[in-house]
């Protein structure tokens, strides 16, 4: 088979892998659709798993199934997670199912990036059906899992209001994922005229210095984040969205966080559970994500898709082996 491998962080080479073959329990799948996120052309976050094959935003069909595999078989199309939480150890039964030691363990081989992929025996109960979705739309299943999970860390509730500070693929979601869940005002601020003109479609108002109960930075701008905690009511919350390189400072004033009550949260990735979530809005129709795919390639445009979404001339960039 066929596979992109990240050399380094700007640099991709598409190389001729063996196929996969399940073992006990795995699952074999041929890739149909791969996004692309923003993790994926972080440099910081992905140096560390170079040299290697990007994507987890995936969506595939059933090859084959290894002994003991009963819940799919082969010609199932199906939405896979990446990673697959212990649910039993200290941080799993604390809500930081994403910090699992397990969670860290499993992973896709090669990665979403390639013709086909095979899925660790942990990760098979997670596959969720796709039915007659549209692969490019059930590989918005895992980035909208991740912004369901940091919107549950953050305490957004009905009734309440949000700050979207970038209005890439995780921040219009972010609108969209607000908005059925009730709340009752939606700002955004993005720089990018047409990106802003899209998220008010979505539901959002350009934000006017209101102050809100909780800001969802997708950004890693330094004054950016300051810019949100400055928007921020008293008793709200500032949820940090996007990797940061490392040994960054937020210049945030503890004196205001403290005499406001201002709590500060980071998410990172989803379980099950907000994958499930995910999926049902998606697949009931209450979020259509299709319009947020603006460029389509092939695997062998692997380089364009991340330089795309690198340099943010793609809201979302979608392989397709």
């Amino acid at each position: 088979m066929l596979a992109a491998r990240s050399t380094t962080p700007h640099d991709v080479v598409v190389e001729e892998l063996p196929d996969p073959i399940a073992g006990p329990g795995e699952v074999v799948c041929r890739v149909l659709a791969c996004g692309v996120c923003g993790s994926d052309v972080s440099d910081a976050y992905v140096a560390r798993k170079l040299p290697g094959v990007l994507g987890h935003e995936v969506v595939g069909e059933v090859l084959s199934t290894g002994a003991g595999v009963s819940a799919v078989a082969a010609g199932d199309r199906v939405v896979i997670h990446h990673h697959a939480p212990c649910g039993d150890c200290r941080r799993c039964r604390r809500g930081h199912e994403t910090l699992c030691d397990r969670f860290r363990a499993t992973a896709l081989h090669p990665g979403g990036f390639a013709e086909q992929v095979r899925v660790e025996a942990p990760l098979v109960p997670e596959l969720l059906a796709l039915g007659d979705l549209d692969p490019l739309a059930g590989t918005f299943v895992e980035p909208l899992g991740c912004v369901l999970r940091a919107l549950d860390r953050a305490r957004l509730t009905a009734g309440e209001s949000l700050l979207v500070v970038g209005a890439g693929s995780n921040g219009l979601l972010a609108i969209a994922a607000a908005r059925a869940r009730g709340a009752e005002a939606v700002w955004v601020r993005e720089p990018r005229e047409e990106r802003r003109r899209l998220a008010e479609a979505w539901g959002a108002a350009q934000h006017a210095d209101e102050p809100v109960d909780v800001a969802f930075v997708t950004t890693s701008q330094p004054d950016a984040i300051t810019g949100a905690a400055d928007a921020l009511g008293a008793g709200a919350t500032l949820c940090l969205y996007a990797t940061t390189k490392p040994g960054a400072s937020l210049g945030l004033d503890a004196e205001q966080l403290f005499l406001r009550e201002i709590t500060i949260c980071s998410s990172w990735s989803a379980g099950p559970g907000d994958m499930r979530t995910a999926y049902e809005l998606i697949a009931g129709g209450r979020i259509d994500p299709l319009e947020l795919v603006t460029h389509r390639v092939g695997l062998d445009e692997t380089a364009r898709a991340l330089d795309l979404q690198r340099r943010g001339e793609a809201i979302k960039a979608v392989v397709v082996p």
